[in-house]
Parts: C-alpha cells; structure tokens; sequence
C-alpha cells in the first residue's frame, strides 16, 4: 500500500491468539483452547485530504473489498520511528522510508539476520549495520512479509543484537536474510465496506478500517 495513504490519526497493532473458550478447572482457574493459528490484527484512522481522497477510494476498489491483499508497512511511530534516528547521510545510505520522488515504494530501514533461525524459533539474533539505529522492546518486525514483536532486546556487541520475539518464526530465516525494522504483512480486509472515504464541506476524509492477516501463501 502506497505510504501516503497511510497518514493515521490512530494506530492499533496487535495479535489475536484466537483461542476459545473452556471450561473452569477445579482449581478455579478458567482454561483457554488454542486451535486454530494466531494472526495479527491491525486497525487504523486515516486522514485524508482532497488529494488523497480519490487514490484511496481507487484502492478500495481494487482489492474488491474482502478479496484483495494488501501488503502493509506496520507504521508504528510511537515505539519505534526511523526518521527520527536517520541522519541525512544514513538515508543516502538507502535506509530511506521511501524511494526518491515517489509515494509507491516501500523499502526499509532494514537489518539481517545474523544467523538462520528455524521455524518456531523464539529468539532471533540481527545485525543492523547502521550506527543510530536500534531495536527496541515492543516494535514491530517482520522477515518475508511474516511480522514478529520484540520482547526482549540484548545488545551483543558491535551492530549485533538477541532479539526475543512473538509470534515465534512461522518460516525459517538464512543466515542474511532481510530483516525490516518496520514490519511488513499481509492483510485483507474485515468487511467488505471497510475504509469508506465519505467527507464534508472541507474535503477532508478520515475512513476508518481494521485488517487481519492472511495465513495461507
């Protein structure tokens, strides 16, 4: 999704376990049944302007409401914002949010990983080779379009930290392979309707839509 579209008044990440309910132990305690896999969810407030309104309204149109897959940066600023730690030289570097002069490429900034890590793996270790820029407790990263929170941040020396992570790995990792520092997934849409762009006498839209991630690749 271009990143222009993504100017939000409201951010909300998260994962939904989807557990089900069960039933209460004779200790008092209730359990909880996990059958099915969890995913994140995600649900944003978008501000518009007469601009924008059209582009958005096009995109709507071509996902086809719940049939479309967008792959979405998870823009996070308030635990972890690039731009704030990128000097003008770093991102000549090519750890720039987006492309020169053009709003429909994603890229970075981005680490690797520092070794493979196996599919279910909770910790992974990066290298972000970059002075200025950390991981930190609570962002969002992702490897192939997988997202992954960080739990746990241990510095290791030099560019190299151990990450602890949740949703563990769901594929495994080589040894280089790109790790972005503001994570990308894929989502469909909850409803249909979701992201209607309406607006008022001042041609400002605010649509409102909530993703979930698509599990089958």
């Amino acid at each position: 999704m271009p990143l222009d579209l993504l100017e939000t008044s409201s951010i909300d990440w998260d994962i939904d376990w989807r557990g089900q309910p069960g039933t209460e132990s004779t200790a008092d305690t209730t359990q909880v049944v996990f059958n099915r896999f969890p995913r994140w969810v995600g649900s944003l407030s978008l501000t518009h302007t007469r601009e924008l309104i059209g582009r958005w309204r096009a995109l709507r149109w071509s996902a086809q409401g719940r049939a479309g897959i967008y792959q979405l940066p998870m823009i996070d600023p308030g635990v972890f914002n690039p731009l704030k730690m990128l000097t003008d030289q770093q991102a000549a570097l090519g750890n720039q949010l987006t492309l020169p002069n053009s709003a429909e490429a994603y890229i970075g900034p981005v680490a690797v990983a520092a070794e493979a890590a196996a599919a279910g793996a909770s910790q992974i270790r990066i290298s972000i080779p970059v002075m200025g820029l950390a991981p930190v407790v609570g962002q969002i990263i992702s490897a192939d379009d997988w997202p992954m929170g960080i739990t746990s941040v241990t510095p290791e020396g030099m560019d190299t930290y151990l990450l602890g992570i949740q949703m563990p790995l769901r594929a495994a990792i080589a040894s280089g392979d790109t790790i972005r520092l503001v994570g990308t997934g894929r989502f469909e849409v909850i409803d249909d309707m979701a992201g209607r762009a309406g607006y008022g006498q001042h041609l400002v839209s605010t649509p409102s839509i909530e993703f979930r991630e698509v599990l089958t690749r």
